[in-house]
Parts: structure tokens; C-alpha cells; sequence
């Protein structure tokens, strides 16, 4: 009785704990702050008003219509879809495919019966950067072009909304939605295997041309090998706690494959900045998992020998790997190569202009998209290196939206790592939350030498993981 009643008081310890913590990082205040203003702004106001007033007129109907019952799962079905097909279909059809998933995901918030709801704490920089990105426009040198981007950008913003509905219904809607992510992406990964294995000819030069080794680099059907490995970085640690926490046998399995195929397939694209961030989710994966665990070393010490014997396995490993791979030698050199490499040279000039074109234009940016920025760059860029973006993602938000459109993206992007830390402190579906952190932390790492994270196939995903984050507790309390 007495070692349940100290149970219970370190319990109470711990969580008064965790929410002292978060109560001084700010969370708590601004949360509360932020929700109570919206919850008497007139916009949130005029919309409950409407919502209301449409439901008012479709509640008889809600018991005989079929296709009110069946609203969600048009909904969560739409999202499916366009999780399963995005690797495969050009930009085109995945805008179509967002629409339609947006599309059935506001058809059932119009027949549903309205439920109050809290404004949530990455509404804030979600609107922000909303609001900043069509001031971006307004001010853009170029505003029929950066209508079209910011057009782009609204309808990767819709995905945001459409995951957000279906992951809501807990796990009815988070085992349907990743089990078809992981059908896409481990047929992905076995199709970049396949054409590493038949030594697929490339498609463009994408090495330097004075490398001593000469790559087969697998693009899969992206039909470019740092789009694959962009795409594939947020959902390695995804397939690992699906792995880790699914129960059906079946969808275990396609987790299972899905994480150990996925980052062969990865290697074997040979993109350095996917390597760099797959380092970072590796790392986030390993520390909390300590943290994680630590409660139980400390019942039995002799773990951490077993941790740190697996460690030192691993890097023993990887040793072994990089001496027996010159190819792999000369790409990992080939990071700190500078101006010595072609690739690395090629970067640099693109970000000395991309710099210029931010010193003029830093308060509002140049307006969104590729077409706006190839504009404005052939202005400042050093001949011959013409480029459809700024190589860096916060570079590129910086000199497309100015510094408060960086800034707002910063928040987003803290803000739902800082969201994921407090679940994962709580105890919240703490591998998804490990997961959702490492996914965030490997896009933002690889985003920083590359210019995949605005692709259709890739920028999904970042919409997909900022959802996660945002209905962990669904996934456990199985919410509808």
C-alpha cells in the first residue's frame, strides 16, 4: 500500500513537474493567451455564426442522407489517396488530389454537428505566415507570377487542413492514412533498389564531372535522386514508430519494411544532404529514446552497457561501411570540399546572390514562387548559374516573404517541435512524437542545401507532420 501511495506522489511530482516547465517556457500563457482572443475575434465569431446557420439547415436531413453518414470517410479516404499517389503523379495531379481531399474534408465540417473548439497554439504562426505571405505578394515586383505561387503554396496549405481532419478520428483515420503512406513509399524504395541493382543510367548530370567515381544514383519515379531522398527522410521515422507501435501483424510488417527498405534506398541515392539528415533524425531518435528509457536504467544499470554496446556496434558499423564504399568516401569528403566541388561551387553562388537579392528586399521579400524568383534572380546571379530557388529553405522564406514571413515560418516550425516535446514529456504517444521531431528536424536539415522541400511530394509530408504533432493525444484516446 505504502509503495503505491509513494508511486502516486512521485507521479504527482513529476507531472507538477513537467507543467511548472512548460508554464515557464511560455506554453501554457501563450496558448491560453492566444485562445481567448480567438475565441472572441469576429472572425472566429462570424464563422461559428455560419457554421451553425448551414448545419440548422442540413441537421433533417442528417439521419436519411447517406452521403452526410458517409462524410468522413469520404474524407479520410481522399487523404489516402493522396498520400498513396503523390510520388507518382506530376505537380498537376497533386494539386487535384489536395483539392479533392480538402474538398471532402469541408464537406464534413459543413454536415457535422458544430463542437466548441480551442484554438490551437500553431494556428498563430499558421495564420501568420499566411497573412505575411499575401503581403508578400502585394508588394512583389512580379504579381501576376506571385499570385500563381502563392496560389501553390494555398493549395499545400489545404493538405494541412484535410490530414488534420482525418487524423482526428484517432486511430481509425492514423492507421488507413499511414498504412497508405507506406504502401507508396515501400514501393518507392523497392523501385529505387531495383534501379540500383540494373545500374539505371541517369537522367541529368548530377555529380561533379571530375569525381573519380562514377555513381549510379537511384531517382526512382521522382526522376531525381535528391527529390526521392527528400521525400523519404520524414517517413523513415515515421515507418519506425509505426514498427515499434502498430499491432496488426500485417501493417507491422508494412511498417517494418517500410523502415528498413526506405533508407537503402536513401543510400543508395547518394544525396548529402539526406545523409546529413538522416544523421539528425538518427540523433533525435537517440536521445530521446535515452530520455525515454531512462527511468528504467536507473532500476537496472546494466542497460546502459547494453546501449552503449549497441552504439559502438553501430559506429564500428558504419566504419566498416564508409572504408569498403569509395563512393561513399568521396560524397561525405565532399561536403567540406567549398568552391573545390562543382555541386558545393554551384550552391554558393546561388546563395551570394540570393543574399543580394535579400539586401534589397528583406522587409517584404520579392513575392512566392519559382517563376517570381527566377525574375528576380537572372538580376543578381553570377552568369551562368541560374537556379529555381535559394538551395536553403529559410534562405528562401527570407527573400520570398522577408523577415517576418521567416520569421512566422521559424514559429511554425519551433513552435510544433516545442508542441511535440511537451507530448513527448507528458508521455503522449511518445514514439509518434519522437518521430514527428525527427521528421521536422531531417526536412529542415536537408532544406538547408537543397531545394526539394517545395516540391508537391515533399512539402505534403511537412503539412503531414505538422498534423501529426497537432492530434498525438487523438491517436491514443482514439478520438473521433
Amino acid at each position: 500500500m505504502a509503495a503505491h501511495s509513494d508511486s502516486g506522489a512521485l507521479g504527482a511530482s513529476k507531472r507538477a513537474t513537467r507543467g511548472s516547465l512548460s508554464a515557464a517556457l511560455g506554453l501554457v500563457s501563450i496558448q491560453a493567451a492566444w485562445q481567448a482572443r480567438v475565441r472572441h475575434s469576429l472572425p472566429y465569431r462570424a464563422t461559428s455564426a455560419l457554421r451553425a446557420a448551414l448545419y440548422a439547415k442540413i441537421a433533417p436531413f442528417a439521419e436519411t442522407s447517406l452521403a452526410i453518414k458517409l462524410a468522413p470517410y469520404f474524407s479520410l479516404v481522399a487523404a489516402c489517396l493522396l498520400l498513396l499517389v503523390s510520388p507518382y503523379v506530376g505537380t498537376g495531379l497533386n494539386a487535384l488530389m489536395v483539392l479533392l481531399a480538402f474538398g471532402t474534408f469541408l464537406f464534413q465540417w459543413v454536415v457535422e454537428k458544430p463542437v466548441a473548439k480551442e484554438a490551437d497554439g500553431l494556428d498563430l504562426p499558421f495564420l501568420a505566415l499566411l497573412a505575411v505571405s499575401i503581403v508578400a505578394v502585394g508588394f512583389s515586383p512580379y504579381l501576376v507570377l506571385s499570385v500563381k505561387g502563392l496560389a501553390k503554396m494555398l493549395v499545400f496549405w489545404m493538405s494541412f487542413l484535410a490530414f488534420r481532419g482525418a487524423l482526428r478520428r484517432g486511430e481509425r483515420g492514423w492507421l488507413p492514412l499511414f498504412g497508405a503512406l507506406f504502401v507508396a513509399a515501400f514501393a518507392q524504395s523497392l523501385y529505387g533498389i531495383y534501379q540500383w541493382k540494373i545500374q539505371v543510367a541517369p537522367l541529368a548530370l548530377w555529380d561533379d564531372s571530375e569525381a573519380e567515381v562514377k555513381l549510379t544514383r537511384v531517382y526512382g519515379t521522382l526522376l531525381n535522386p535528391n527529390l526521392l531522398s527528400g521525400y523519404l527522410i520524414p517517413i523513415i521515422p515515421f515507418a519506425a514508430a509505426a514498427a515499434m507501435t502498430w499491432k496488426a501483424w500485417g501493417m507491422r510488417l508494412l511498417a517494418v519494411g517500410t523502415a528498413l527498405t526506405a533508407p537503402i534506398c536513401l543510400y543508395f541515392t547518394y544525396s548529402r544532404g539526406a545523409y546529413l539528415g538522416l544523421v539528425g533524425e538518427a540523433v533525435v531518435f537517440g536521445v530521446l529514446g535515452f530520455a525515454a528509457l531512462w527511468p528504467a536504467i536507473r532500476r537496472r544499470p546494466w542497460l546502459l552497457g547494453v546501449l552503449a554496446g549497441l552504439l559502438a556496434l553501430g559506429a564500428v558499423g558504419a566504419v566498416v561501411a564508409y572504408h569498403h564504399s569509395p563512393a561513399m568516401q568521396e560524397r561525405l569528403l565532399s561536403i567540406t570540399a567549398t568552391r573545390t566541388h562543382s555541386s558545393n561551387s554551384f550552391r554558393m553562388n546561388v546563395w551570394d546572390g540570393v543574399i543580394r537579392m535579400i539586401e534589397h528586399s528583406w522587409w517584404f521579400g520579392i513575392g512566392l514562387g519559382n517563376d517570381a524568383f527566377r525574375k528576380v534572380y537572372a538580376l543578381y546571379m553570377v552568369s551562368g548559374f541560374e537556379a529555381l530557388g535559394a538551395y536553403n529553405i529559410f534562405l528562401e522564406e527570407l527573400v520570398e516573404k522577408g523577415i517576418f514571413g521567416l520569421l512566422a515560418f521559424v514559429a511554425l516550425v519551433g513552435g510544433g517541435i516545442f508542441r511535440a516535446l511537451h507530448h513527448f514529456k507528458q508521455g503522449v504517444s511518445r514514439p509518434w512524437a519522437t518521430a514527428a521531431i525527427a521528421s521536422l528536424v531531417g526536412l529542415m536539415i536537408h532544406g538547408m542545401v537543397d531545394t526539394v522541400f517545395y516540391r508537391p511530394s515533399v512539402q505534403i509530408l511537412f503539412w503531414l507532420t505538422l498534423a501529426v504533432i497537432l492530434h498525438l493525444p487523438n491517436r491514443e484516446q482514439g478520438a473521433a
